[in-house]
This record gives structure tokens, C-alpha cells and sequence, in this order.
């Protein structure tokens, strides 16, 4: 089977973007189609095409327009909203729902608005026939709110887990130039105030804890503190988690949250809320999860919880990642695109 996995926009950092290259390389005979890319691996078959526009409506619907043209593959499968594909990995939430809660119904008038609302309908509606991969067990509640998709549209699959890096323990202490003996807390993501580092900062104030933030965003709206280390764009991430104590997430939002099963499957414990789509996994894994909006005295007390008790946890994590059918998340989605 020649599988196209479409992706408009290719770039090292992000979990959807992650998520389509470990697919292409878990297929025998898979291509990477993309519009644009940033440092693309070099171990991944391309398709550059080039779609163009001038704002990002349009660059997604001539991406998406693009696609439809493509007729060397068996099967398709998009990462991005792109209508007519047999089969879409829904990485983002609920477009109509988010714009029903937030704008002004006469705002479906305006273009943007009425390009993006109609591509999703042409995905998720009931005229669609494509089948939605979905990350976790809360992914198609707003989508059958929303359209009525059915049962029979969508499969929500395990926990994306990737066996661990071998990576060897580092001491980022000294790395860091870090106190001996204080702990560390790991922060990974490239939306800062979307990731709520802000909160992450408040709740390891006044205490011995020292944060690594790792990134690609912008840090300057954040105070100096002698207790956070702006590490950049990482691509050792599992060697930081090594050598952490525990993951800080307290998100917005994450249609999954990919960084999550990394860290438990390095036996790191996590911090999240449940606003995170792998939350219960989280749960499931032993670590915690907070309210959708904890305050930072949760958040410090969540971490002194898991600092006072490092081994109970880790080894929860690490039962949990022992389970080997965590790990067949391609194989699933492969299955179903393979079958007549």
C-alpha cells in the first residue's frame, strides 16, 4: 500500500507534526506530503507542494485543494484538515464548538471563519464517509455534539508510546548549574501561556525546586528568577527527563499531550490537568492531575506530594509503561487503512 500522510506544515517541534513522522515510518511504503517544512528528517520520503497563500486560511485551503489532485497513492491520510481524504488523525479540537462559545454568529460571514468552519464539515459532517482517528476517549464528544458523528466514523485509539531513547542519566545539576540536592521539575512545550509556564513559575517560588523550561517561544515576558533555566528548542528531550523529577504540565488545553506518555514511559512523573487529552492515562499511570484551572498552591502541593514520595511513583509509571499493547498505536491505524 503507497500511503500519503498529508501534513501542511512540517516542524521539529510539534506532537501532530511528530505524530505523522512516526506514522510514515512505521508504513513499508509511505510519503510525507507536505506544504511547507522546517529541517524535515532525512530518513522520511517528501512531497514538497508548494500550495502557497497569503494567510492561513487560504494556505490550508489550497493545501487541501492540492491534495485532492494527488494520484499516486493507494490511500490517504490526513493530519490536516483536508477534505476527501479516506482517513483524518484529529490532532486539533473542535473548531465549531470553540467558534460557537467564543464569536459572534454573524462572524461565520466573514471568510476566514467560513472557510474554516466549511473544511471541517466537509471532514467531520454527516455527508463525510472519512474515517477520524481520534487520540484519547475524549476527542469525538465535541465533534458528535457538534455534527453527530457516529460510532461507526471513528476509532479512538491507545496511547502513541514510543519505546524509550537509551539514554543515559545525565546529572543536570551540574549541567544547570544547579545547587546539589535540590530537585528538578521539567517543562516541555512551545506555547508558553498556552502550557501556563506562568503558573508552573509561581508554584516552585519559595521553595528549593529548579525548573528547565524547553521550548521554542519567546521568554523575555518572564521575569528573570535565578530558579528557571530557559534551555531553547530541545532535541534531548528523554535525556532531560532522565535526569528530572518530575514533568510540570499544567496546560490549557492538549487534544492528547504526547509529552505526557514520553515522561511516564521514561518513569518520570507527570503533573497535568485534566484538560489534557491523555490525562487519564496520567491517572492510570499513578501521577496526578489537577482541575482544569488549579491554582499554583495545587501545583505545589501536586509536586511535593510526588517529591516526597520519587519511588512510588516512578515505579507506578513505570508498570504502567511495561504494558505491551501500548505500543501498537501504527499498527492499528495501518490495519484499518488496509482494509478493502
Amino acid at each position: 500500500m503507497k500511503l500519503g500522510v498529508l501534513l501542511q506544515h512540517y516542524f521539529p517541534y510539534g506532537g501532530l507534526q511528530r505524530d505523522a513522522a512516526r506514522l510514515v515510518r512505521a508504513a513499508n511504503d509511505a510519503t510525507l506530503v507536505v506544504s511547507t517544512a522546517e529541517n524535515p528528517p532525512k530518513d522520511l520520503a517528501l512531497l514538497r507542494l508548494n500550495s502557497g497563500g497569503s494567510t492561513n486560511h487560504t494556505k490550508l485551503a489550497r493545501f487541501a485543494n492540492d491534495c485532492r489532485e494527488l494520484n499516486q497513492f493507494d490511500q490517504t491520510i490526513a493530519f490536516s484538515r483536508v477534505p476527501g481524504s479516506p482517513f483524518h488523525f484529529c490532532g486539533d479540537p473542535c473548531f465549531l464548538s470553540k467558534f460557537q462559545r467564543t464569536k459572534p454568529a454573524l462572524a461565520r460571514f466573514l471568510t476566514r471563519y467560513r472557510t474554516l468552519l466549511q473544511i471541517e464539515s466537509s471532514i467531520f459532517g454527516p455527508a463525510s464517509n472519512t474515517h477520524i482517528f481520534f487520540l484519547s476517549p475524549s476527542g469525538p464528544t465535541e465533534f458528535i455534539e457538534a455534527y453527530g458523528l457516529s460510532d461507526h466514523r471513528y476509532t479512538v485509539l491507545p496511547p502513541w508510546l514510543q519505546r524509550p531513547e537509551d539514554v543515559t542519566k545525565t546529572d543536570l545539576r551540574s549541567e544547570f548549574k544547579i545547587p546539589p540536592g535540590s530537585p528538578v521539575a521539567l517543562f516541555v512545550g512551545s506555547n508558553f501561556s498556552h502550557k501556563r509556564l506562568g503558573l508552573a513559575i509561581e508554584a516552585i517560588r519559595d521553595k528549593d525546586t529548579h525548573l528547565i523550561v524547553c521550548g521554542d517561544d519567546d521568554p523575555s515576558s518572564f521575569q528573570d528568577d535565578p530558579q528557571v533555566h530557559f534551555a531553547g528548542a530541545r532535541d534531548d528531550i528523554p535525556r532531560l527527563m532522565k535526569g528530572a523529577n518530575v514533568l510540570l504540565h499544567p496546560s490549557k488545553h492538549e487534544t492528547a499531550g504526547m509529552v505526557l506518555t514520553e515522561a511516564l514511559v521514561h518513569h518520570l512523573p507527570v503533573i497535568c490537568t485534566e484538560s489534557c487529552g491523555y490525562a487519564p492515562y496520567v491517572e492510570e499511570a499513578g501521577s496526578i492531575v489537577l482541575s482544569a484551572n488549579p491554582t499554583a498552591l495545587e501545583v505545589s502541593g501536586a509536586l511535593e506530594k510526588i517529591l516526597q514520595n520519587q519511588a512510588r511513583y516512578r515505579n507506578a509509571a513505570a508498570n504502567w509503561a511495561a504494558d505491551e499493547s501500548r505500543y501498537r498505536t501504527a499498527e492499528i491505524m495501518l490495519a484499518k487503512m488496509a482494509r478493502p
